[in-house]
């Protein structure tokens, strides 16, 4: 994947190349049949469009490495479940559903070793007594939750006008 252009400014260019790189990955380390060996870094070609800062639509260009993990991601530090706290648990939850999430959004066939993920780091939670909580759908932003907000002196429009503008901060 070395020098893969990714676009900073859009989001969903760089989640396409991480997850490229991590399919990659995944699938080297599949195919490996032995000795893992060392991780090469990977490199990956930037683009940014500056709206400040530098010269307001300059592009820039720079080569970025990405850091080497000590396991395969949605595995905490290459730890084994047994050996670690509550909140490392609490952690590798999120981390091994965001896994599983994502291979099932890019139509991933098997995502048996993800769900076996998930399942084992439920299992070890309830072990422990931790209870697993799952994220919530976010609320929809409805013409009623807005004027709730303003009502209760949550929002102005002058708040809405800078969200409008995107110079809020």
């Amino acid at each position: 994947m070395a020098n893969k252009e990714v676009n900073f400014n859009d989001p969903t260019s760089v989640a396409a190349a991480i997850a490229e790189a991590e399919t990659a990955e995944a699938t080297k380390a599949e195919a490996k049949t032995g000795a893992p060996k060392a991780k090469k870094p990977r490199v990956i070609k930037v683009t940014y469009t500056a709206d400040k800062d530098i010269k307001k639509g300059e592009t820039i260009e720079f080569e970025y490495t990405l850091p080497v993990s000590a396991g395969s991601r949605g595995i905490l530090a290459g730890k084994k479940l047994e050996d670690m706290t509550d909140d490392e648990l609490k952690i590798e939850y999120r981390n091994a559903s965001s896994v599983l999430y994502k291979q099932q959004k890019a139509g991933n066939k098997d995502t048996t070793k993800a769900q076996a993920r998930v399942d084992a780091v439920i299992a070890k939670m309830e072990e422990k007594g931790i209870s697993v909580q799952k994220r919530a759908a976010a609320a929809p932003v409805t013409a009623e939750s807005v004027a709730a907000l303003i009502k209760a002196g949550k929002l102005s429009a002058e708040d809405i006008q800078k969200l409008l503008d995107g110079s809020a901060e």
